[in-house]
């Protein structure tokens, strides 16, 4: 039906179609039935058999009549395709129903022409369903775990663009184009987001706006097919075409915020700016749409998807966002939150230890250290200064022997490991054979006070544990 609401002089076959559609059915509803109802049995009485025919007679003329719609209806769109192709061939006119001539002054330069013959063949290489780009089961599993924080713009290399957060976007100069990396849900009515100007020179064009994937990465959002933009300097809206478009708002200027509402269920898509909706909305985009954003010159963005408030009133009441604020991840641990565990307490030497080896340790460096001082006086020894053309000093074999020098730092580890290897090691608190440690653990708490307060009634299980354990380790050792 979009062929029909292209041009009035098919929208008018269309009329003249269906009023002779419905004169063919009208006239063989009367006349049979004026015969048939002259019908009568010798009791004044309508013949059944008069019923019947009056009830075939209005089911043919019905189904004729849908038969001969049909065929009118098929008729007149391939009579509108053979006038388009035949007014494309005559006059050039493309798809969007512009001619060479329009064409010619619309695209003044060579630059825009070439950009626009790029375009329509982008189209044709990658039509609408070419790649699958519905929601998966990842993506929507990503949803639920970090909420409207999984939707962020991708900046591919062929962009000159940089990405300075998830939601804004530095345009570094040239026309560009960047898009989301998910598509707007279609589980709710209405999906709502919200683009504040940043940073924008008067000389730059800027549009805002909705798109299919894939997209031409050097197109303004709203010039090709399947999809729909907002022209922040003038204004105006256009929709699959860079040529046809409707002045429906005002210009944008730096901290204004432009919104824009989809309604996937109908299609409908229409804006806001600074938190005032226009009654002006584009239908017709029963599309996967992607938030796209598209410039000409270097400028910046910030964009509100849902995981802040937005200005426009009536989306904060009604939830109009991409997902919920947070997602069902858990949040990182507390720090410290797993002191005094069951764990940790097994693990963890006593502090008597911990002094004893730490007294031990600072006196085998000190004597360490005592021992390459002998060494090192006993290796620098000064012969005094003679003269050596008068004197002449004769060793024999075998009087002098050299050591080598001793490797302080090899000692050292292995006292350390005999040493640590000979400590004493408290028992756990937790056994096996603790009826109350077991209760815990299997109720999750993590506080050892029961525990604790049930060895001190029972000092001979504590006694029993600590010589079974300082019996074992002589044993492996």
């Amino acid at each position: 039906m979009s062929l029909f609401r292209q041009t009035p002089t098919s929208r008018l076959t269309l009329g003249v179609a269906c009023l002779a559609s419905l004169a063919l059915a009208a006239r063989p509803l009367n006349m049979p039935y004026s015969k048939a109802s002259n019908i009568k049995t010798s009791d004044g009485n309508e013949s059944e058999e008069g019923e019947l025919v009056v009830l075939l007679i209005i089911v043919v003329a019905i189904c004729g009549a849908l038969v001969g719609l049909g065929v009118l209806f098929f008729l007149v769109y391939v009579c509108t395709s053979i006038a388009r192709r035949i007014r494309s061939w005559l006059f050039g006119v493309d798809d969007d129903g512009v001619s060479e001539r329009m064409r010619s002054r619309l695209l003044p330069d060579e630059g825009s022409r070439q950009s626009y013959e790029l375009a329509r063949a982008f189209e044709r290489q990658y039509p609408y369903g070419s790649i699958d780009t519905q929601l998966t089961s990842e993506q929507q599993t990503q949803i639920r775990e970090k909420g409207v924080d999984a939707w962020e713009f991708v900046v591919s290399l062929d962009v000159n663009a940089m990405l300075q957060s998830k939601t804004e976007v530095l345009f570094m100069g040239g026309e560009n184009c960047v898009q989301t990396n998910l598509p707007l849900p279609k589980a709710n009515s209405v999906y709502y987001f919200e683009v504040k100007l940043v940073e924008k020179p008067a000389d730059v064009n800027m549009w805002i706006g909705l798109a299919t994937k894939p997209y031409p990465a050097w197109r303004m959002t709203g010039w090709n097919k399947y999809s729909a933009g907002y022209c922040v300097n003038n204004g105006s809206v256009h929709q699959n075409s860079p040529f046809k478009g409707a002045h429906i708002g005002e210009q944008l200027f730096v901290g204004d915020i432009l919104g824009i509402g989809y309604q996937p269920r109908s299609g409908v898509v229409w804006f806001s700016r600074n938190g005032r909706r226009y009654k002006a909305v584009l239908s017709g985009m029963l599309y996967d749409l992607f938030p796209t954003i598209s410039a000409d010159g270097p400028c910046s963005f910030s964009a509100n998807f849902g995981q802040r408030g937005f200005v426009f009133i009536e989306a904060n009441v009604k939830r109009w966002g991409f997902g919920p604020v947070e997602g069902s991840i858990a949040p990182p641990p507390v720090y410290g939150a797993n002191q005094n565990t069951i764990l940790l307490e097994t693990a963890a030497p006593s502090s008597e230890d911990d002094n004893n080896s730490d007294d031990d340790d600072s006196e085998e460096e000190e004597a360490d250290d005592e021992r390459s001082d002998d060494g090192a006086s006993s290796r620098n020894l000064h012969l005094p200064d003679m003269p050596t053309d008068s004197i002449a000093i004769d060793i024999p074999e075998g009087s002098v022997s050299v050591s080598a020098p001793h490797n302080t730092h090899q000692a050292h580890r292995r006292r350390q490991a005999s040493s640590s290897s000979s400590r004493r090691r408290r028992p756990p608190l937790y056994q096996k054979n603790d009826p109350i440690a077991a209760q815990l653990l299997e109720a999750g708490e993590t506080s050892l006070e029961p525990v604790v307060s049930y060895r001190n009634k029972q000092p001979d299980l504590l006694r029993g544990s600590s010589t079974s354990a300082s019996a074992a380790e002589p044993a492996s050792l």
